[in-house]
């Protein structure tokens, strides 16, 4: 699981078939919002689109962009956000997955 420190609340992501939806509805498309986090247009609105829509944390109020925004460090914004955000889209479509099993079996093979 993917997270996030926001000022000192951990936040838990995960990208379901839900946060397509979500994202879908609230933004009008998701192609839209995951080709500019995946291309660079509009990266850091469309990777905050995707943090917003994916955060799975139990809270009073659901995560916002104005939050993530008024909460975030500058270093936080530039340099940690659009990773994480393609992190979750990688680990929902399964690479982050294949890489680990890769890696268990890279392992498996030095110990033989």
């Amino acid at each position: 699981m993917l997270t996030l420190d926001l000022k000192g609340e951990i936040l838990s992501f995960k990208m379901t078939n839900k946060t397509i939806l979500d994202i879908d509805a609230k933004y009008e498309n998701f192609g839209l919002v995951i080709n500019g986090v995946m291309y660079g247009k509009e990266l850091y609105n469309n990777s905050l689109r995707v943090l917003e829509c994916s955060c799975i944390s139990e809270r009073k109020e659901p995560l916002t962009i104005e939050e993530l925004v008024d909460k975030l460090e500058p270093q936080q914004l530039t340099q940690e956000v659009v990773t994480l955000a393609t992190e979750i889209y990688y680990e929902y479509i399964g690479i982050k997955k294949i890489d680990e099993e890769q890696e268990h079996e890279e392992k498996e093979i030095k110990k033989k």
